[in-house]
């Protein structure tokens, strides 16, 4: 018997509360995702856009890349490129509009729910799956928010279909489709086919959609081997893998309790009440378990709780077929196929780089497992208030590593336009932080990019570099603490970093050498002071620095 609703204003509070936080979370994530995605390359942003560059339409959108077919995303990236010189923004505003399309899919679902406290609840965990700045990584990135949130909406297309269907074997052709699209979007995307196939089993589903869902898997196996890179290397070893995949599953909890595993950023907490009993805790954690970031046994035990409550939901699914509740456990199901596909593949490299296991970037497919088990919890328990109760709770226990996790990704974003900034100079010292840019990947790139006069080349201060200063344009007279460095360089000659304090009118100033030569660039920092980068040696002028004019 479904229990009754709280009466009177205790009713009505539940609700509303879980209402403003799914708005606080979507809406914080999206302005993460367009004020702390670098507008430079990051990452493999500087891999794919010499590749780009390199390859004529349509070999530029088929080629795969390291195993990935992103055809769908590869045609946003392109379109960034040609129509915006790679600016990046057009990229971020395609991965804002998927990722919200994704959970207006889920709430078409949700909405069906009998009252407004499980319609509040589930829609707040499908926005903490989605919005979470666990997510960092992916969300505050244009050229990884394309590729995760085409797979989402994709997913959340093909589970709407097959638990809205009048008839399963409409509903699986169509998520079959789904699958093939999310296949073609990024590796992760053929995980779809799993998802689909549990919401089909707990279904009770006949041949016919059995038939039409293996069939669009098949067909997307056959069209990624013919299309080439479709990598390689698995290898089956359970009882390691296992342990992987479980701590894997456990990502988000590592994030969101991350100051109380790891001393190091604890100490970084920036209140001392705060800190020092945080410290406490992490050094013990750490001194028992090992570092939190290489998924030792307390995380692998998580996983298994997680697990253990997906099967205890999917028994009640059998019976109650709810059909928000399915599209939750699919969610969920989607997320272990992803985990089981990363452990087989990269077995390896995990036992060579145990700190990788549960890197930022996997964040955003382990997360929606986690998601998706709140959205079947909210769809299927009768007591209507608990289950919407508890995911309110959890979205308030977020909170703190939703702000310190944004904080994560400011920081991703200064050492993507730093490193950008000294990559346009030609000057990137032995030691400096690129964050996930690989040297070789970004000193290939390079050329093509000036070559091509897109990027960080399209600006226009990147126009003067190695120009005269014509002697009738002001510098800047008013220049305090200038440091200057000789530093070595992994791109060529050697090379100088400045250090210096301004007032200046413009984002980017340009550094200049005693013959007039325009020999670098420079950027301010959050805390007021810049930093730049100048090739060659030798003594500098009193006024140093420049803003750029036009062209003429």
């Amino acid at each position: 018997m479904t229990a009754p609703a709280w009466p009177g204003p205790a009713g009505r509070l539940l609700p509303t509360t879980t209402w403003i936080l799914a708005a606080l979370y979507a809406a914080t994530g999206v302005l993460a995702m367009w004020l702390l995605s670098p507008r430079v390359p990051y990452a493999d942003g500087w891999r794919h856009l010499a590749r780009y560059l390199e390859l004529s339409f349509p070999a530029d959108v088929l080629t795969p890349d390291n195993g990935h077919h992103e055809l769908l995303p590869n045609l946003v990236r392109v379109l960034d490129l040609r129509l915006f010189d790679a600016g990046q923004g057009f990229q971020v505003l395609v991965g804002i509009a998927l990722a919200l399309a994704t959970l207006l899919v889920y709430w078409r679902g949700i909405r069906g729910q009998p009252d407004a406290a499980r319609r509040a609840g589930g829609l707040l965990a499908i926005a903490l799956g989605l919005f979470w700045l666990g997510n960092i990584r992916a969300l505050a990135h244009g050229n990884e928010s394309v590729h995760a949130y085409c797979v989402t909406l994709f997913l959340a297309i093909g589970l709407h279909a097959l638990v809205r269907a009048r008839g399963a074997a409409e509903g699986a052709v169509a998520a079959a489709a789904c699958g093939l699209a999310a296949s073609f979007s990024f590796g992760s995307g053929f995980a779809c086919f799993a998802a689909f196939a549990l919401v089909l089993l707990l279904r009770r589903s006949g041949a016919r959609a059995w038939i039409a869902l293996a069939a669009g898997a098949v067909l997307s196996l056959l069209l990624l081997h013919f299309a080439g890179g479709t990598g390689g290397g698995a290898r089956l070893a359970p009882l390691q893998q296992l342990p992987m995949l479980l701590a894997w599953l456990s990502g988000p909890s590592l994030y969101a309790a991350w100051p109380l595993l790891d001393p190091q950023l604890a100490s970084a907490l920036p209140l001392a009440a705060v800190g020092v009993p945080a410290q406490a805790v992490a050094t013990e954690y750490e001194a028992a378990f090992g570092p939190a970031i290489a998924g030792p046994w307390p995380q692998q035990l998580v996983g298994l709780l997680g697990l253990a409550w997906m099967a205890w939901l999917a028994w009640r699914a059998w019976s109650t077929r709810s059909a928000a509740m399915l599209a939750g456990l699919g969610t969920a199901g989607f997320a272990v196929a992803v985990g089981m596909m990363i452990v087989l593949v990269r077995l390896d490299y995990f036992h060579a780089h145990p700190d990788q296991l549960l890197a930022p970037r996997y964040v955003v497919w382990s997360s929606l497992f986690w998601a998706g088990l709140l959205l079947a919890a909210v769809a299927g328990n009768t007591r209507r208030t608990r289950a919407p109760m508890a995911t309110a709770l959890v979205a308030l226990l977020l909170l703190p590593s939703h702000v310190w996790m944004g904080m994560l990704g400011q920081r991703m974003g200064d050492v993507a336009a730093e490193a950008a900034l000294a990559a346009t100079v030609g000057v990137v010292e032995p030691g400096f932080d690129l964050g996930e840019t690989p040297i070789g990947e970004l000193a290939a790139a390079l050329p093509v990019v000036r070559a091509a006069g897109v990027a960080v080349f399209a600006w226009p201060e990147s126009a003067w570099l190695e120009r005269e200063w014509p002697a009738g344009e002001p510098r800047l007279s008013a220049m305090e603490g200038v440091e200057v460095e000789p530093v070595d360089n992994l791109l060529g000659d050697e090379g100088r970093r400045l250090r210096f304090a301004t007032e200046a009118p413009c984002g980017r100033l340009l550094l200049l050498d005693a013959g007039n030569r325009v020999a670098g660039l420079a950027t301010r920092r959050r805390d007021g002071s810049w930093i730049g980068w100048m090739t060659g040696r030798g003594p500098l002028p009193a006024e140093v620095a420049a803003c750029a004019p036009p062209l003429r």
